[in-house]
C-alpha cells in the first residue's frame, strides 16, 4: 500500500490538508508553532501567515489572507490554497456555512473533475455535519466518490486511487447513516442501522488487508457502539486505537466519545486536554473543537447538534 493512499485514507475527512502542505509528509502545522523556512513556497508563506494569525484571532488571519491575494501574480499562493484558507478562517469564526461556500465556489471554478473537488467535497462533509446538516453530508459524500473516480487528476496509480475513494466512502456512509439512525425510530430506525452496518462490513472488509488503517475500523466501533450504548463495546474498540500516534482530530474525538461513555471518563478527559493542546490548524479543527465545548454543556438544554448528541437541534437549519 502506497504513503500516499494510507495518509489519505487515515486523514478521511481531510485530503485537502495535502493543498496545504508543501509535502505529504511534513504533518500538519500548529497554531502557534509554524516557523518560516529557507526556500518556503508562496503557498507555504500563506499556510505559516494564517497559521501563525488564527493564535491571535480570526481578524488577523483574514488580513494575512487579502494580503496574500494582493501579491502580484508571480507572487501569489495557487487558487486552491487560498480558498482553502479561506474557508479555514470562515470555520474559525464557527461559520461553517461560509466555509462551506467558498469551498462550493472554488469547485464551480475549477470544475468536478480537479483534484480540488474531490478534496473539498471531502472536507465539506464535516463542514455540513458540524451544522447537524447531515443529509447534506450525504450529498457532500456522493460528490466526492463522482469526483474521485471521474477526476482527471492522477495518484500513485489508478487502483489505489479508487481504493482510496471507496475507502471514504464506505466511512462516511456508515457514519452518517448512524447518526441519521439515531434520529428515527421503530422500524425506520432499524432499516438505517441495517444500512450503516453494511456501510460498516464494506469498509472493514476493503481495509483490514491493507496496512495502517486499523485505528480508523476500531474508531468506527466504537462510534457505533457509542449508539448502540454498548459500554464493554466502546472500551474495546477505544483501547485498540493507537492514540499516542494517531493526531486525526476527528479520530480522537470519537475516541474520547466512546472513552466517555464507557466510563472512563479520566482517560477521556486526558485525550480532550491532548486534543485542545495540539489540534492541528486546518478548516476542520474547529468543528471537533465546537463539538467538544458543546458536549460539555452543563445542562442538556444548552446541547446543539453533535455525533453525542445527534437527535439535538442543529445549530441554525
Amino acid at each position: 500500500m502506497s504513503t500516499k493512499l494510507s495518509l489519505a485514507t487515515c486523514r478521511r475527512a481531510l485530503v485537502a490538508l495535502a493543498l496545504v502542505l508543501a509535502s505529504a509528509c511534513a504533518g500538519p502545522a500548529r497554531v502557534g508553532r509554524a516557523e518560516p523556512h529557507a526556500g518556503a513556497t508562496a503557498d507555504d508563506q500563506l499556510a505559516e501567515a494564517v497559521t501563525q494569525a488564527l493564535a491571535r484571532g480570526s481578524n488577523d488571519a483574514a488580513a494575512a489572507l487579502e494580503r496574500a491575494r494582493k501579491l502580484p501574480a508571480p507572487a501569489q499562493p495557487r487558487p486552491e490554497h487560498l480558498a482553502y484558507w479561506d474557508a479555514t478562517v470562515h470555520a474559525y469564526r464557527g461559520d461553517f456555512r461560509g466555509a462551506v461556500e467558498v469551498m462550493r465556489a472554488h469547485i464551480a471554478k475549477v470544475g468536478p473533475t480537479a483534484r480540488a473537488a474531490f478534496d473539498f467535497h471531502d472536507a465539506m462533509i464535516a463542514l455540513r455535519t458540524a451544522d447537524g446538516d447531515l443529509l447534506g453530508a450525504l450529498v457532500e459524500c456522493e460528490e466526492m466518490v463522482h469526483a474521485g473516480l471521474a477526476g482527471t487528476w492522477t495518484s500513485s496509480d489508478d487502483e489505489d486511487r479508487v481504493t482510496m475513494v471507496r475507502l471514504k466512502e464506505h466511512w462516511h456512509r456508515a457514519y452518517l447513516l448512524r447518526m441519521i439512525a439515531q434520529q428515527r425510530t421503530g422500524a425506520e430506525r432499524d432499516a438505517l442501522v441495517a444500512y450503516a452496518e453494511a456501510a460498516r462490513t464494506a469498509y472493514r472488509e476493503l481495509a483490514t488487508p491493507l496496512e495502517g488503517l486499523g485505528d480508523s475500523i476500531a474508531v468506527l466501533d466504537g462510534y457505533f457502539a457509542f449508539c448502540d450504548g454498548a459500554r464493554d463495546a466502546m472500551r474495546t474498540a477505544a483501547q485498540r486505537v493507537d492514540t499516542a500516534n494517531d493526531d486525526d482530530v476527528e479520530d480522537l474525538y470519537l475516541v474520547q466519545l466512546a472513552l466517555d461513555g464507557a466510563g472512563e471518563r479520566d482517560a477521556a478527559a486526558a485525550l480532550r486536554a491532548k486534543i485542545v493542546a495540539a489540534a492541528p490548524t486546518t478548516v476542520l479543527t474547529p468543528v471537533f473543537l465546537r463539538w467538544m465545548r458543546d458536549d460539555d454543556a452543563a445542562e442538556a438544554q444548552a446541547h446543539r447538534f453533535s455525533p453525542k448528541y445527534p437527535t439535538a437541534p442543529s445549530s441554525g437549519r
